[in-house]
């Protein structure tokens, strides 16, 4: 780290940078792409640009280089803020439950770090040709303020590290000058204004957006899958596509399975890719599918983000639904509930045969695992003790599957599976829990000095409503188990998935017990089933 300077090497070197004389003195030139282009602007009626205009970085690159080598400095490298806001805020979660709204720069944060050590050490720092990782740092050069920041807070931190570390952070207009008073005084006026203007635009954004949700005009963009390029009307093969989707799920087909055969069978997506597991789930996921427009915060699930006119009603886009609703919501609930299978619960291999992610280990209780042999067979096996098992459990898959089988033909012949829906009984409960929750949001709105003994009450209501939806989500999984009054007829057009979820409905366990030696043949008695009651 440098020496900072005294009073006297200060003073001058103000002057110097004020007289734009930056001989021996290393800048590195902060680039920031923005994704907030004012649409409102006649571009071609303006004879000059400003930094805010020019969102290329070779092209501010090379503006603050030339600006910096013709005052005699020496352009020592870049820090790259791609897709970077200098005004919005996000909102970040605090340890005790609660939010504040902050501008995220961490590219911008790094330069500073830099600046106060007089050299690289953020790992922000991209080096110039002819340049490492290790050259000095005097000072950091922008295209404009408007390029440096929009937000009086970040302001504030710049001008700390030019007021008391005294490094110079200049513009190529020559009119950024924080290293005296008046000149953070005339930055912070126009800071001020320029934030007046974002809020001005954002405004303006959120009304005609909001304004074209509830007349349920669709977005922009990529046309959804299901619809045609208009987005109004149906793409009929697409649509059938879907459904077809939706009722394979509700008849206990794994999304994963579905995706395969779509993969396998060459069907894309509407940018022409295969489909992958974020896609699947984003799509049918969607208020869009029932017809509803999609409106509302980033941070809310998908499936909750959808505009409700003055009646508490959902607003009805300009396109017709897909599946109907009851249908969208049970599909919701198994690609989103609580004990939904997980991203690496979905691979091929772990779930591939009948009784994958079901049967147990007798002797460790493991899950065992699929161990594929020659000519189609396999073996259910408990995997060994680096992977957490015993090792010691092995059986013929292809003879405990026919076992399995049999025993479910013989159980439903005297059981037959009811066709008859139930509906779920903790629906008030949790109402009354979403209610509870909400009114203590309320308490803490009103008074934030009361978050220490809020949000204890909060995360334990959050925990109840947690616990609930597990528990609805388990109801519609059995509600939307493959469902035949003749299941021998049925078994043998159903998939591996939909036997699995018919076997995990009729046995809480199924377990294989360790064989005996001396026996090469598969021995009935070491499979212990307990039947559901």
């Amino acid at each position: 780290m440098q020496a900072q300077l005294n009073s006297t090497d200060q003073q001058r070197l103000i002057d110097r940078v004020q007289r734009r004389d930056l001989r021996g003195l290393h800048f590195a030139g902060l680039v920031r792409l923005s994704f907030e282009l004012l649409d409102d602007a006649d571009y071609n009626s303006r004879p000059v640009f400003t930094g805010g205009d020019i969102n290329n970085r070779e092209e501010q690159e090379r503006f603050t280089r030339e600006y910096i080598e013709r005052l005699g400095g020496t352009y020592v490298g870049t820090y790259n803020e791609p897709d970077t806001s200098a005004w919005k805020k996000r909102r970040i979660k605090q340890a005790d439950g609660s939010y504040k709204y902050r501008v995220i720069r961490p590219v911008l944060y790094g330069a500073l770090d830099d600046l106060r050590a007089g050299g690289p050490v953020s790992g922000q720092f991209i080096p110039a040709e002819g340049f490492d990782k290790n050259t000095k740092v005097d000072g950091l050069v922008v295209l404009d303020l408007d390029r440096l920041t929009r937000d009086m807070r970040t302001l504030e931190d710049v001008c700390e590290v030019t007021e008391h570390y005294t490094r110079p952070v200049v513009d190529i207009t020559g009119t950024l000058d924080l290293l005296t008073e008046n000149g953070r005084d005339n930055a912070r006026m126009l800071v001020t204004m320029a934030g007046k203007q974002s809020s001005a635009t954002s405004r303006r954004g959120e009304q005609s957006h909001w304004s074209r949700a509830v007349r349920g005009i669709p977005v922009g963009g990529n046309r959804p899958f299901g619809w045609n390029e208009d987005k109004r009307t149906l793409n009929h093969r697409e649509a059938v596509q879907i459904r077809a989707a939706a009722r394979l799920m509700l008849a206990g087909v794994r999304y994963s399975t579905i995706l395969r055969k779509w993969n396998e069978s060459g069907r894309v997506t509407t940018k022409g890719n295969p489909w992958r597991r974020r896609t699947f789930v984003l799509m049918m996921a969607s208020p869009r599918m029932v017809g509803w427009r999609v409106y509302g915060p980033q941070d809310k699930p998908l499936h909750e983000r959808y505009l409700m006119d003055e009646n508490g009603q959902p607003v009805k886009g300009q396109y017709p639904a897909i599946p109907d609703e009851p249908t969208w919501r049970r599909v919701v609930e198994i690609l989103t509930g609580p004990d939904r299978p997980q991203q690496n619960q979905t691979n091929r291999g772990k779930a591939s045969q009948m009784l994958s992610t079901i049967i147990r280990c007798g002797n460790c209780g493991k899950k065992l695992t699929v161990q594929p042999k020659p000519a189609g067979r396999f073996d259910y096996a408990c995997k060994g003790p680096a992977s957490g098992g015993c090792g010691k459990v092995c059986g013929s898959g292809v003879a405990i599957d026919n076992l399995i089988t049999e025993l479910i033909f013989e159980r439903l012949d005297q059981q037959p599976i009811t066709t008859t829906a139930t509906p779920w009984q903790g629906e008030d409960d949790l109402k009354k829990c979403e209610a509870t929750k909400e009114n203590l949001l309320a308490q803490f709105k009103d008074n934030p000095d009361m978050g220490a003994y809020i949000w204890p009450e909060i995360r334990k209501v959050e925990a109840e409503i947690a616990a609930l939806l597990k528990e609805r989500s388990t109801h519609l999984r059995r509600q939307a188990a493959p469902k035949t009054t003749n299941i021998r007829d049925a078994w043998p057009t159903l998939v591996t998935d939909q036997r699995r979820t018919i076997a995990a409905e009729n046995f809480e366990a199924i377990i294989l017990n360790p064989a005996t030696r001396g026996s090469n043949r598969f021995n009935p008695d070491r499979l212990q089933v307990v039947p559901r009651q």
